[in-house]
Formats: structure tokens, C-alpha cells, sequence
């Protein structure tokens, strides 16, 4: 990928994170909006995608914007990674004993294999 390609994508991408920004502050601190932020934000609202992404946000009304407490929301974010990161090493356990269990029926005798299939599928 050229250097100029990989520079837009930062650009774009960076654009979106300060449009964000822009749009979500007041859900982040109750310090004042700097002024670059508030025309960023004057200009987003201003279209009517923008008007539909701010009430998708929930800051279309600035005085009704509750601030969100990071700390649970921190929290709660790596909660959801603990449970899904054991979630998968069970399903990774449970995959690798049914392997084992799999290669040592291989190695029966084909009287013992049956015997074996007809329990399992009863």
C-alpha cells in the first residue's frame, strides 16, 4: 500500500475519532467544549446525517445528556473480554479432549469401535 493511501486513512480515520469526540464530549466531562470541537460539532449537526447521528448518540439535546461514568464502563468492557476469552479456552478444552477421545477410538479394534458408536448414538 503507497505511503499516500495509508496517510488518507489515518486522516479519515482520525477525522471520525474528533467528529466523535466532538459529539460525545459532553458525555465524557463536564468541562466546557473547546472551540474547535464546538464549530466541529455546529457543522456535524448541521446536516442531517449528522442530526441523526447525534440522536443516535443521544447528545442531540445537549441539556438532557447525561455523563457517562467511564470507570463502569471500563469495567464492565473488560468483564465482557474475561467471560469471552473463557468462553473460548473451554471451547478450545472441550475440542481438544473430543480430539483425543476420537484418536483413541481409532486405535480400537473395529468390534470394540462398534460397540462404542452404538452407545454413543443410543
Amino acid at each position: 500500500m503507497s505511503l499516500v493511501v495509508k496517510f488518507m486513512i489515518v486522516f479519515v480515520f482520525a477525522g471520525i475519532v474528533v467528529s466523535g469526540a466532538s459529539l460525545i464530549w459532553p458525555k465524557l466531562t463536564k468541562n466546557p467544549r473547546p472551540e474547535p470541537l464546538t464549530q466541529l460539532r455546529d457543522a456535524i449537526v448541521s446536516t442531517q446525517t449528522g442530526k441523526d447521528i447525534a440522536q443516535a448518540l443521544g447528545v442531540s439535546d445537549e441539556s438532557k445528556v447525561e455523563q457517562m461514568n467511564i470507570a463502569s464502563v471500563a469495567g464492565i468492557m473488560v468483564s465482557t473480554v474475561a467471560t469471552q476469552i473463557q468462553q473460548k479456552a473451554e471451547e478450545a478444552a472441550t475440542r481438544e479432549v473430543i480430539v483425543q477421545v476420537v484418536k483413541k477410538i481409532e486405535t480400537l479394534a473395529p468390534d470394540q469401535q462398534e460397540a462404542i458408536r452404538k452407545e454413543i448414538c443410543q
